[in-house]
C-alpha cells in the first residue's frame, strides 16, 4: 500500500470517527432526553462534541481538502438562498395577512422570522470580517 493511499485511508477513518462521535452524541442525547434523563443526555451530547473536537484537532492529517471546501461553499450558498426566500416571503406574509384576512401571525412564527434575520446579520458580520481581513 502506498503512502498516499494509506494517508487517504487514515483520513477516511478519522472522518468517520469525527462524524460518528457527533452522531452518537446527538442520538444518545436525544434518546436519554426521551427517557427523561435530560442532564445525562446533555452530558452525552457534549461528550460527542468533545470527542469530535479531539479527533479533529488530535490528528496530524488534514481531514478536509479543497474539494470538501468547494462543496461546503456551494451548500452554504444554497442554504443562504433558501433562507433568504423564506425570510422575504415570510416577512411579507407576516405583514400583509393580518391586514387582508382574519388571520393573525403567531408569536412563534414572528420569533422564527427574527431568527432568520439574526442568521443574516451573523452572515453580514462574518462576511465583512473576512472581506476586510483579506
Amino acid at each position: 500500500m502506498s503512502s498516499g493511499s494509506n494517508r487517504l485511508a487514515k483520513r477516511d477513518t478519522y472522518r468517520r470517527l469525527l462524524w460518528g462521535s457527533i452522531l452518537a452524541g446527538v442520538a444518545g442525547g436525544l434518546a436519554l432526553r426521551f427517557f427523561e434523563y435530560p442532564l445525562v443526555g446533555e452530558g452525552v451530547y457534549w461528550l460527542g462534541i468533545v470527542g469530535a473536537f479531539a479527533v479533529w484537532r488530535g490528528t496530524s492529517i488534514t481531514l478536509f481538502d479543497e474539494r470538501d471546501t468547494a462543496i461546503e461553499r456551494r451548500a452554504s450558498q444554497l442554504a443562504l438562498y433558501a433562507s433568504a426566500l423564506v425570510l422575504v416571503v415570510g416577512a411579507s406574509l407576516m405583514r400583509v395577512l393580518p391586514r387582508v384576512s382574519e388571520y393573525t401571525v403567531a408569536p412563534e412564527v414572528q420569533g422564527f422570522l427574527y431568527g432568520y434575520v439574526a442568521v443574516f446579520a451573523t452572515f453580514a458580520v462574518a462576511f465583512l470580517w473576512v472581506r476586510y481581513r483579506s
